[in-house]
């Protein structure tokens, strides 16, 4: 819609289409993705210090997955449910938590898994290895929140540089829309433009790694 609003060429058109249509829902998906892996995580830590408990009082593990889907809701629920079914129709636990792993690809699910494996294998300690990893989400918690607030700085002043031209543009729109609408009207503005909004866009995606910290 941008792109025939600006009389763009066919080209142009194509690409704008191509992003739209692959890029935008990639990128919705990204989000509704980590949305729900940043919920499991928020869960997790507490969901198993209550199967150590389970265990501890001498429940089995299957059941103990079972009674964590019961009392957890959201996608650790879910997660844990989907674990606990597989069980009943006799797919074994430690292959059924290693699917779980594969539908929630964190590091921290990853660990779980491979704990449950080696208890089933060994016969090892398992209220030891899940305390540990407990331990280590809240730790990765607290580094992730300490380098939230240290980076929230720069991605303030990423936000406002991203934002002033297109708020400058709108403001000068209103003052004088003659002498910005040739931006629009000629083909060296769109040349301008074109090339002014590349390098926005580049810009802005320099600025972002900058400031992404992966914890």
């Amino acid at each position: 819609a941008a792109a025939l609003l600006l009389q763009a060429s066919f080209m142009t058109m194509v690409f704008a289409f191509l992003i739209g249509f692959f890029g935008a829902p990639r990128f919705i998906l990204k989000q509704m993705t980590a949305r729900r892996q940043k919920k499991f995580l928020e869960d997790f830590a507490d969901a198993l210090e209550s199967m150590v408990r389970l265990l501890k009082a001498g429940m089995p593990v299957g059941e103990a997955i079972a009674m964590i889907a019961r009392e957890f809701h959201g996608p650790l629920g879910e997660e844990m449910g989907r674990v606990y079914e597989s069980q009943k129709i006799g797919v074994p636990l430690g292959e059924a938590v290693m699917e779980s792993a594969e539908r929630m690809p964190l590091p921290e699910v990853r660990m779980f898994a491979t704990g449950i494996v080696i208890q089933q294998q060994t016969g090892a300690s398992l209220s030891d290895v899940l305390l540990n990893l407990s331990a280590l989400i809240r730790a990765r918690f607290r580094l992730r929140r300490k380098v939230h607030a240290l980076s929230a700085e720069a991605k303030s002043s990423a936000a406002i540089i991203g934002a002033l031209p297109v708020v400058v543009s709108v403001g000068l729109y209103f003052v004088n829309p003659d002498y910005i609408s040739l931006l629009f009207t000629t083909p060296t503005g769109k040349m301008y433009l074109t090339g002014a909004v590349c390098w926005m866009v580049i810009g802005m995606l320099v600025m972002k790694q900058m400031i992404n910290f992966k914890v």
